[in-house]
């Protein structure tokens, strides 16, 4: 008996049975790409170029359904400002915005460039402090922006 030679009749059969299916699916993967182009999935087939109109809906309000109000106007007392009255000091607030201003200032090289002393405190002390520590804050910041020492950079 030879050892050397293996049987030909069933292996033969798998072989080729392996070969042929791996070139359908080749062959299967090879018309997918083609037949699903992008064009294909821009412009569906049927459709012209042509501009289509979107309907816009009516949103008015009939006046019988809303309620009817006076037109007198009442006036209401604002905040100091949009988030409330400040509860710093009026000098550490202005030292506060000083400083932000001057850092900005000094980093530009730009001498009073954002300068604003304006506060909405409601007493002259209140602001007079408030311009005073502003004038130091943006001394301050304005060395030290200078000097690349200021926040947020």
């Amino acid at each position: 008996m030879n050892y050397n030679q293996y049987p030909q009749s069933p292996n033969r059969w798998r072989a080729v049975s392996i070969v042929l299916f791996c070139l359908l699916v080749v062959i299967g993967i090879i018309y997918m790409k083609h037949s699903s182009g992008e064009q294909k999935l821009l412009v569906p087939s049927g459709t012209s170029d042509t501009a289509h109109q979107v309907a816009v809906p009516d949103t008015t309000i009939a006046p019988e359904v809303m309620p009817q109000t006076s037109d007198t106007v009442q006036p209401t007392q604002l905040p100091d400002t949009i988030l409330g009255r400040d509860t710093r000091s009026p000098y550490e607030a202005g030292y506060d915005d000083g400083y932000a201003a001057g850092c900005d200032d000094g980093a530009a090289k730009a001498d009073h460039a954002t300068y604003d002393e304006t506060n909405n405190f409601a007493t002259k002390p209140e602001q007079q402090n408030y311009v005073r520590g502003y004038r130091e804050g943006y001394a301050k910041g304005y060395d030290n922006g200078r000097q690349g020492k200021q926040f947020n950079i």
